[in-house]
Parts: structure tokens; sequence; C-alpha cells
């Protein structure tokens, strides 16, 4: 049996995070935070995301990745497949790849999504769309805005081809109480 010198051990990577350590971006009109530290593992991907009041993506589908998220706070509708349900806090949504689907927050205040991926298609998208900010907050309008053929091109470029228009407020009328 040999011994090893815990410095031997130590790793030069950082192995938890908190909000203030993590990287983040201002990626349309959201606030996305990677939650793995620097150095770990990419996957699973691990990103909180926190969407405005209102806020709903265009309608797409991931080729490969399974779009899983629990939602932590706010309201949102989700729409898959032909399918919607209302998610609260605590619900655990998982939209399996291949399926077109969106959501919209129809609470009053933000909605903040826990997404835990298997891949790290959508991480790389934030990433080549996103703004870089250590500012921990939904960027003021405007600030982040990518014109809809970038949005089209590079979403297809990572796998989430865009098929449709996003939720407006008569598509999740009826699911929500406060509509």
């Amino acid at each position: 049996m040999s011994v090893v010198d815990s410095s031997e051990r130590a790793v030069a990577r950082q192995w938890s995070t908190e909000p203030e350590t993590s990287r983040a971006w201002w990626f349309l009109g959201t606030l996305a935070v990677l939650r793995n530290p620097d150095g770990a593992p990419r996957t699973p991907a691990v990103i909180e995301l926190t969407v405005p009041p209102g806020g709903s993506p265009p309608r797409h589908f991931h080729e490969e990745l399974d779009d899983a998220f629990l939602l932590l706070e706010g309201e949102v509708v989700v729409w898959s497949g032909g399918e919607t349900v209302v998610a609260r806090p605590g619900t655990y949504v998982v939209v399996p790849h291949g399926t077109e689907h969106s959501f919209r927050v129809t609470s009053q205040t933000p909605a903040k999504l826990l997404l835990v991926h298997d891949g790290d298609s959508f991480l790389q998208f934030i990433e080549s769309t996103g703004t870089p900010t250590a500012d921990l907050r939904i960027p003021p309008t405007g600030e982040s805005d990518v014109d809809l053929d970038t949005i089209v091109r590079i979403s297809a470029e990572h796998g989430a081809p865009i098929v449709g228009p996003s939720l407006d407020e008569v598509d999740v009328s009826g699911y929500s109480p406060d509509h």
C-alpha cells in the first residue's frame, strides 16, 4: 500500500459554487447561471434560468437532449407534444428529445428553473449567444437581444431547431389562475 500526500491528491479545480462564484450570461432576456464549478465536468449541465413574467422561448425541439427542469419559483405553463401542464414550485418536467415544446411564465414574478441536462448542447447555445455578466439579475429590456435570424441559425447549430412561435397569453389562458 502506498501513501499519497494529501497535497498530491488536491485537485486544482473548484468543487462547489454559489451564485456569486458561478459563470452567468444574459441570454435572450433571461439570466442563465451555470452551477457546474469551474474545472468540473460540463455534464450533467446544471443551469439556473431566471425568466421574466411573460417570457416564452420559441417552439422548438432538441435533437438529442432530453430537456429537464425543476421549477424553483414562479409559475410556468408548459406545452409539449400537444399536451399542456401548469408547473408550480416543486414541479419537475422532462421533455423527451425530438418533442416540440415551449413554455410561458404566467406568474407576476420571474420564474426560476433549475435545468439539468445530460449533454451540454444547450449550454453551448447559451455561451455562443449570451452576454457574460456578473450582474445576477434579469437583463434590462433590449440589453441582450439577438435578431431572430441569428437565434434560428445558432439554435439549429446547437441541435435545437426552432419550429414555431413563442406561446402568447391566449395560448396559456385557462391554464393559470392568474389568466
